[in-house]
């Protein structure tokens, strides 16, 4: 990469570089504050999810980057325990799982959740 890349794109176009923030983006349209304020979302870890969906059946997708037999694992059954950094599961074979959260991409219920 060149270092001098940036002093140049910036000294030839003055439109390279933004001369404001960009975040949140698009936040002047009309209705904007009215509609922020009915949909209060408030973020939620992977773990505060589990712990409120115990009995729930979930597939968990996960991925292993330094195995290139388990490189990507899906995993499905119902909820039993879950903690900070793992997440119990009884299988369709009737095995207990225990899946690290740190390998997990997403999970998919098969019903509604509890938030």
């Amino acid at each position: 990469m060149n270092p001098d890349f940036s002093n140049r794109a910036a000294s030839t176009n003055p439109n390279l570089i933004p001369n404001q923030s960009t975040y949140p983006p698009y936040t002047d349209f009309p209705g904007y504050a009215n509609s922020m304020q009915q949909q209060a979302v408030y973020p939620q870890y992977a773990e505060t999810i589990f712990s409120k969906n115990h009995g729930k059946y979930v597939s968990i997708y996960l991925s292993y980057p330094d195995s290139v037999e388990w490189r990507d694992r899906i995993f499905k059954g119902i909820i039993l325990a879950d903690g900070r950094d793992y997440l119990l599961l009884k299988d369709d074979d009737g095995r207990t799982v225990l899946l690290w959260l740190v390998y997990i991409n997403f999970a998919i219920f098969d019903e509604d959740i509890n938030f």
